[in-house]
């Protein structure tokens, strides 16, 4: 079967899985449901996408592709270790664009009241949204490409895929947005070929979306829910990002890329030393 009707079928079985349970959310809000501006609400629409989506990237990689359910990358081993590494690198992330923008003056500390009362299903939603979204690009989507065109190819579609996922950003303002998210699938797809599992880019797209968002108050790929407001960021739009966020700014963009760059560079190396792993699934 062709890599797009793969894509295809994968994206079918997420829906089939996923609407017949969000449904009533959308027809009767305001009933017996909770709303869906409440943060239970989002928590648990968000358990439900990933659900689906694992279910789907499992059921696909089983009985579509062939393979053993472990290439998707929910091992055993390193589960612990690295998603913990992951989010201590998505935090040394953040650090690395906000320490230039504090030392231009573009880094304020806020007057907000500190992680506030939502903090907890905050903390839920962004966790079941990162699951979510890295199982579908790097679990399944980077593994399947990889299986038929190589490590290279499957890195680089799945980076578009990531692309593709913030489809709301496709305007002119959000141009730098869609690039640095590129350069972002590509250090989360290295990162899985380096720990072969999803626990380390699962860990690093966490830590740094959930340091931006529900523990600084920075909006987060455009997105700004949370009133923590605990520092906030002023400048030029091209450098900081403005109300995109941080990850929307040129900064971001040096950082995203080097750190895309060591990490590959660093794949590259193992396979210098064993070249079974250009081909090899954890």
């Amino acid at each position: 079967m062709a890599a797009s009707w793969k894509l295809v079928l994968f994206v079918g079985l997420f829906l089939a899985l996923y609407i017949p349970f969000v449904l009533p959310f959308f027809l009767f809000p305001d009933t017996e449901y909770e709303t869906l501006q409440s943060a239970q609400a989002l928590a648990g629409i968000e358990l439900l996408a990933m659900i689906a989506v694992v279910l789907a990237a499992l059921a696909m990689t089983r009985y579509a592709d062939r393979r053993p359910l472990a290439c998707v990358g929910f091992t055993r081993d390193g589960m612990l270790r690295d998603s913990t590494r992951g989010v201590l690198a998505g935090v040394i992330l953040v650090l690395a664009v906000l320490a230039p923008l504090a030392m231009l003056g573009c880094f304020h500390l806020g007057y907000g009241h500190g992680l506030g009362s939502g903090l907890f299903w905050s903390t839920l939603s962004m966790l079941f949204n990162t699951v979510q979204q890295e199982t579908l690009v790097h679990g399944y989507v980077q593994q399947m490409i990889r299986s038929k065109f190589g490590a290279a190819v499957g890195v680089i579609v799945s980076s578009v895929v990531m692309v593709g996922l913030h489809w709301t950003l496709f305007h002119t303002d959000g141009l730098l947005l869609l690039t640095n998210l590129f350069a972002a699938g590509v250090l989360l797809g290295c990162a899985f070929l380096i720990s072969r599992n999803l626990w380390l880019p699962i860990g690093i797209h966490f830590g740094w979306n959930y340091l931006q968002g529900p523990i600084l108050g920075l909006p987060v790929t455009g997105v700004d829910l949370w009133n923590t407001d605990l520092v906030y960021v002023t400048g030029s739009r091209w450098l900081t990002g403005g109300s995109v966020g941080i990850e929307g700014g040129v900064v971001a963009s040096i950082v995203l890329v080097a750190g895309a760059a060591f990490l590959w560079l660093a794949w590259r190396r193992r396979v210098r030393v064993n070249p079974d792993l250009e081909c090899e699934f954890p």
